[in-house]
């Protein structure tokens, strides 16, 4: 009102651009992480076996992420993903389940994310946070008697190492992949 004209500053528009950039790229980590778990069918007959991919994904997005909720995010969008009528799984709980391992996630890395072992810290979280899918499916079984079929052949036990297994290996993968493109890049 004083006659003279405000700029705006292209600056401002930066954090907007850079959230969304961020967003964008979690949700095709998340959508990886649940298409590489619907169509890559490799009957091992192990329970857990895709932990491997889906943990690494989730964890090399919050890696690389400044969201304090990336894990969240990532897993929403395979959670999304897993409601689409072409992803067939079986499992109805899935996608609540994936969005408890976001959430076990984002509250593991904010309260011990400052680990001095940065690869044992992930590790352990990728297992644990895949071990809620066995946990979880259990609860499920034991309250409503839903069948599932990991725990019908492998019973309680091995469906939680497996799970825990092929989850810590994941992690190690996102430590790996996270650590060595930091270092090509630096």
């Amino acid at each position: 009102m004083n006659g003279q004209s405000h700029l705006k500053n292209t600056s401002s528009t930066q954090p907007i651009s850079g959230l969304l950039t961020d967003l964008l790229i979690l949700g095709l980590l998340g959508a990886g992480a649940a298409a590489l778990r619907i169509y890559l069918r490799i009957p091992l007959n192990i329970p857990g076996h895709h932990g491997l991919e889906v943990m690494a994904l989730l964890l090399i997005g919050r890696q690389y992420s400044g969201l304090s909720i990336a894990g969240s995010v990532t897993s929403a969008s395979a959670a999304l993903v897993f409601l689409m009528p072409f992803a067939g799984i079986k499992d109805p709980f899935l996608p609540v389940i994936f969005l408890l391992i976001g959430a076990f996630i984002d509250l593991t890395y904010r309260y011990i994310g400052t680990a001095r072992s940065k690869a044992m810290f992930l590790i352990a979280m990728g297992g644990i946070a895949y071990v809620l899918i066995p946990l979880s499916r259990i609860l499920i079984s034991l309250t409503t008697s839903y069948p599932y079929e990991s725990l019908m052949k492998g019973g309680f036990v091995w469906p939680v190492v497996s799970h825990f297994f092929f989850g810590a290996l994941g992690g190690w993968f996102a430590w790996f992949i996270t650590r060595t493109t930091r270092n090509i890049l630096s």
